[in-house]
């Protein structure tokens, strides 16, 4: 087939699987919108997503032919989980205790009996996996703690709680940074970032991506009245235009080590749930400690 009936071809399978991915976003952020109202229903999520998480991974590992600790591994991220949403309650750090507890608890468990033949292996990829994504996952239940007063914004009638705005400031920035890197580099792009790993993202649409990402952290500032100011706001969302095609392409290293294109099917037109969080998993916790260096500053 020439290249023109080829694109051809392809126009149809193309359009519809970006109504599907819009289908399927249409069907989320309502979702995703009112559990980040309330910190119970933020954590509820979290640990929703946590517990899909893990069992892609554990899978995703599986194929590979590795033997993670499904079970210590959720214990783990769910503990990480739970730790968050008690932190205002407790007078103590409990990051420490948890990160104490999770190693010597983990490694006891390789002590019990049975075929230990790749006991560090495993160890090692339960551990990472545990806290790859229940604990950079839970930084948006620390983002919905933070409690410093909002500004006059264009949305002010809503009454959007302080710790609800921040998380929306992290899902639209890595959101529209996506969307645009997709769209930008659908349209222009040329040059491959990352050939082996990520075959269809290209320099034109990480730059594209970039611009989108701070442009929106910008917007947000003057929507939801973010206590910062726009210069800060063009840091945060620089920086997430950095960290957020990095924490996709860190899935993809991971999938491409084991040879799989999704780590699911649970989303249409997606993938697996990794699939969706991949960036947030990066970008969360990075606004997360440079809003409140920006709010003590």
């Amino acid at each position: 087939m020439d290249g023109a009936n080829a694109a051809s071809a392809d126009s149809p399978s193309r359009a519809s699987s970006l109504a599907l991915r819009v289908a399927s976003v249409s069907v989320l952020i309502p979702i995703v919108i009112a559990a980040a109202w309330w910190p119970w229903s933020t954590a509820i999520l979290v640990g929703l997503c946590i517990v899909l998480a893990m069992f892609e991974l554990a899978g995703i590992m599986r194929q590979g032919g590795y033997a993670p600790r499904l079970w210590v591994g959720l214990l783990i991220s769910l503990t990480l989980c739970a730790a968050a949403a008690l932190q205002p309650t407790i007078t103590f750090d409990l990051s420490g205790a948890i990160i104490c507890l999770s190693i010597i608890g983990s490694l006891t468990y390789e002590l019990l009996p049975g075929d230990r033949s790749s006991s560090l292996e495993s160890w090692a990829l339960t551990f990472g996996g545990a806290y790859y994504v229940g604990g950079l996952l839970s930084y948006f239940i620390l983002l919905g703690q933070i409690h410093t007063p909002l500004h006059g914004g264009w949305l002010t009638l809503l009454h959007i709680p302080p710790g609800t705005s921040w998380i929306f400031l992290v899902l639209a920035v890595t959101w529209l940074q996506d969307t645009a890197a997709f769209f930008v580099g659908r349209a222009i792009g040329r040059h491959k970032m990352a050939p082996i790993l990520s075959p269809k993202k290209s320099w034109e649409g990480a730059v594209g991506g970039f611009v989108a990402s701070a442009l929106s952290a910008m917007l947000a500032v003057a929507i939801l009245g973010l206590p910062i100011s726009y210069t800060a706001a063009v840091l945060i969302g620089a920086t997430a235009g950095v960290v957020g095609p990095l924490g996709d392409l860190v899935e993809s290293l991971i999938k491409r080590q084991i040879g799989i294109k999704d780590s699911g099917q649970l989303i249409p037109g997606h993938g697996g749930i990794l699939d969706r969080i991949d960036s947030l998993l990066f970008t969360a916790p990075v606004i997360y400690y440079l809003v409140l260096l920006t709010l003590k500053s």
